[in-house]
């Protein structure tokens, strides 16, 4: 018997999704048993639902003071490094501070593929948002890029998970 982890139905073991909720019990990765609505929302709902933001994308020969001066016009706390519609790489806040640093204006030519994180941690839009929120803390990330079918398609930041965590928890009266 497998016991589904978004509604807890018991259901006969080889079956594919759940009799009583529908959900695919091949894709209940997180938790044996789920025992609150939070949970239940997070196993449940996908990225999509956070609303993705377009993501700012610079070509990887794009200098970084260019970049800085994006981030900062732009009030946004990453870029991402696309060539040929492919992901190459990530610039952050953090790889502007550990990587550039008080050098700036002497690094501010060099091309920002020299100070990317290459090869960043991604997660598709139809994922759940248990698995981004995963994926966050265990790589220690506060920027995800949001993928559909190997293309770019958006950016979320932890903050976008913690307004969804606050839009879904109840209000407790004292």
């Amino acid at each position: 018997m497998t016991k589904c982890s978004y509604c807890g139905c018991v259901n006969i073991d080889g079956t594919d999704v759940c009799d009583q909720c529908l959900e695919p019990l091949g894709e209940q990765q997180f938790s044996p048993y789920v025992d609150s609505e939070m949970q239940r929302s997070l196993l449940h709902d996908k990225v999509v639902l956070l609303l993705p933001r377009r993501p700012v994308i610079v070509e990887p020969a794009t200098d970084v003071r260019s970049v800085l001066q994006l981030m900062v016009e732009r009030s946004i706390g990453c870029v991402l490094v696309v060539d040929d519609g492919r992901l190459l790489g990530i610039f952050t806040e953090r790889d502007a501070v550990v990587r550039v640093g008080a050098q700036a204006q002497e690094l501010g030519g060099r091309a920002v593929r020299d100070f990317m994180t290459p090869g960043p941690e991604s997660i598709e839009i139809d994922a759940q948002i248990a698995y981004a929120l995963q994926k966050m803390d265990v790589g220690g990330y506060r920027h995800l890029p949001v993928m559909s079918a190997h293309r770019v398609v958006g950016v979320i930041s932890i903050r976008d998970i913690l307004q969804y965590l606050a839009r879904h928890l109840e209000v407790v009266e004292y």
